[in-house]
C-alpha cells in the first residue's frame, strides 16, 4: 500500500507523492482519441525517490517472469493473488484473463522499471529495508511513511472532474492521460501528455 505521505522525524516537513496511480495502455488507438477501458491495466507501483527529478514519486514494480507465471497458475487453480493485481474479489474467469494479459505483457517487456515522474531508470525504492530515507537539508531528520485508511463515497475519477490519470505504453513510457470517463461506452477520453522538460545542468 502506498503511503499517504512521508514526514521528517526532525522538522516535520511532509513530502507527498505527485500522483498515486497510473495505467499501461495496451491498445492501438492514438492518444487524444477515445480508448477502451479493457485496454488499460493498472501499473503495479511502489514509492521511490527519483534521482533525476530529486523528488518523491511512484515507480514501476516489475517482478520476475517466474512471479507472473506463478500468479497465473494460482488464479487458474482458483486461488487469489495480490500481485500483479488483487484478485480476491474478482470473478475467476476475469481474474484469469487479466493475469494472463499481465503475463503476456511481462514476457514482452524489454526495459527495466522506470520512475513514472520522468521515465528515468535512476531511482531508489523507499519502502525497502535500507538506511533510513534521509531528509536532504535537515541535519537529523529521516523521512518516515504515514498511511491512513479511509473511505470515499463520491463519484469515481473522470465523472464530475477530469481524472488526469497518466497512461504509459508497455515499456513504461508516458503517452497521455485519461480525462473524462464514458461509462456507457466503457471507455475514456484521453489527451496527449509528455514528460516535464528537465533543466539543463
Amino acid at each position: 500500500m502506498l503511503p499517504n505521505y512521508y514526514i521528517c522525524t526532525s522538522c516535520n516537513e511532509k513530502l507527498f507523492l505527485p500522483f498515486r496511480e497510473a495505467y499501461y495502455y495496451l491498445g492501438s488507438d492514438a492518444m487524444g482519441q477515445l480508448i477502451r477501458n479493457d485496454d488499460l491495466f493498472a501499473i503495479p507501483v511502489r514509492p521511490a525517490w527519483c534521482k533525476t527529478c530529486s523528488s518523491l514519486c511512484i515507480a514501476e514494480d516489475i517482478a520476475s517472469l517466474r512471479d507472473f507465471e506463478n500468479a497465473y497458475g494460482a488464479v487458474r487453480n482458483g486461488k487469489a493473488v495480490e500481485y500483479p493485481l488483487e484478485t480476491e474479489y474478482m470473478d475467476q474467469e476475469l481474474a484469469i484473463s487479466e493475469i494472463q494479459s499481465y503475463l503476456r505483457w511481462r514476457m514482452s517487456r524489454q526495459q527495466k522499471p522506470r520512475a513514472l515522474c520522468c521515465g528515468s531508470h535512476d531511482f531508489l525504492y523507499t519502502d525497502v529495508e535500507q538506511p533510513l530515507f534521509k531528509h536532504a537539508g535537515c541535519d537529523f531528520g529521516c523521512m518516515e511513511p504515514r498511511v491512513f485508511l479511509g473511505s470515499y463515497c463520491g463519484h469515481g475519477p473522470g465523472i464530475s472532474s477530469p481524472a488526469d490519470i497518466r497512461i504509459y505504453n508497455a515499456e513504461g513510457e508516458l503517452k497521455g492521460k485519461l480525462t473524462w470517463r464514458k461509462r456507457e461506452e466503457n471507455a475514456w477520453d484521453t489527451e496527449i501528455l509528455t514528460y516535464p522538460v528537465q533543466p539543463e545542468e
